[in-house]
């Protein structure tokens, strides 16, 4: 019943008048608590819904990322000058693209790259393969030779790369590579760009 019929209820009954008022109080209280009951209620439920919600475009978005492969894929990418002219052309992001390895020989470390894909432009084309830029650190960090390797032939999609040891001496060292190059006959060279790197013990 609403407020106006019980306060109509109450009121034909024959009883005092302070009793008569108690009891309408009291059913007023009543029923404006109900009121906020289902007030609070609506807002629990509102609550929850959006909760539930965020829960689903978080889901989506966790199933969404994992259905990416965690491999990149690289792209050229044209090289200008400073009035914005293509003066070359370079191979972006191509870490997951070549596997490193090093063995030591003495004086001399031997880099083993090899294709990923090589059944793929960039590297179908490639004839010779060498190390663009790389630097070998000490276990502290500091670099102890920096440069560029000399291209060799590339077989079956694999080169092994050769870099000068004299004047390292013996430790425990990692050869960090930024840009390996690769060389076709009547092209200009092309430099594979990304991030490897390897330990070893001279």
């Amino acid at each position: 019943m609403e407020y106006e019929q019980l306060k109509a209820v109450a009121e034909a009954i024959a009883m005092p008048e302070d009793m008569k008022h108690r009891i309408i109080r009291n059913c007023r209280a009543q029923i404006m608590n109900s009121g906020k009951e289902t007030v609070m209620k609506k807002i629990h439920f509102r609550k929850l819904a959006v909760i539930a919600a965020v829960l689903i475009v978080c889901l989506s978005l966790t199933v969404a990322a994992m259905a990416v492969p965690s491999t990149r894929k690289g792209f050229f990418r044209d090289i200008t000058d400073w009035r914005g002219a293509v003066v070359g052309t370079s191979y972006e992001q191509a870490t997951d693209e070549i596997n490193m390895s090093v063995t030591v020989n003495g004086n001399e470390l031997t880099v083993g790259a090899t294709f990923s894909i090589p059944q793929e432009f960039p590297y179908r084309a490639a004839e010779k393969m060498g190390i663009a830029a790389y630097r070998i650190v000490d276990g502290n960090g500091r670099t102890v030779k920096e440069g560029a390797a000399e291209s060799t032939k590339v077989v079956n999609g694999q080169a092994a790369i050769l870099i000068p040891m004299e004047g390292v001496d013996s430790g425990d060292y990692k050869l960090i590579v930024t840009a390996f190059v690769t060389e076709k006959k009547a092209e200009q060279p092309l430099n594979l760009n990304g991030y490897w790197e390897c330990n070893f013990t001279k």
